[in-house]
Parts: C-alpha cells; structure tokens; sequence
C-alpha cells in the first residue's frame, strides 16, 4: 500500500531537510526512497579505491501504519539485515523517529 499523499509530503519535507543537512558534496550524499509504507533512508561515499564510483548503506527505515496512523523505526546491521530500533522508542511520530536517527543516542546510525 502506497503512503497517503499528505505522508508522502511529510516525509520528503522531513527527510529532505535531514538530508540537505547531512550532505557534503563530494564526500557524502544522503536520500531517501519511498516504496509502499516504508521509507528507506541511505547514505553514499565515494570508494577509496575510485573516487567516480560511491558506495550506498542502508541506514534507516520508516514504515506507516496507516491503522495506528504512526510510524516504526528500523536500523540496518553490519549484514544489511532490518533490525527494530531497540531502545522501545520505535513507535512513535515520523517528526521523532527523524530526531531519533540525527541524534543518534545509541550509536547504530552513523559511524
């Protein structure tokens, strides 16, 4: 199921901004993908080895729950696995979960 489109809005705004904010041209590039009800967010870095080629991460993913209307959070680990957000703080509104992942209390997000 596609996300409604006032979701849809909320998240390109949001994660736009988070995004834009986080993006060092050349050096690291941050996007976010939308299939279905959940909202993949990536990050990019050229390889080491060739510059012209860039490596993609899964970092998180957001899935709406159009029947609880709110949304849960997923980290990736080192095997690209989807892992619930384990803090018990993984239900919540996008405009938290979005806090959550910027801040990064736990330390799974950014390196």
């Amino acid at each position: 199921m596609a996300l409604p489109e006032t979701e849809q809005r909320r998240v390109d705004a949001l994660l736009g901004q988070l995004c834009e904010q986080r993006t060092v041209p050349d050096q690291v590039k941050l996007e976010h993908d939308t299939r279905g009800n959940r909202v993949t967010l990536t990050e990019s870095r050229p390889l080491f080895i060739d510059p012209a080629v860039w490596n993609e991460i899964k970092i998180a993913q957001f899935e709406y729950s159009p029947e609880s209307i709110n949304w849960t959070l997923y980290w990736y680990d080192r095997k690209n696995r989807r892992q619930p957000y384990p803090t018990g703080r993984n239900k919540d509104t996008l405009e938290k979960l979005i806090h959550e992942v910027n801040s990064d209390p736990t330390g799974i997000f950014w390196e």
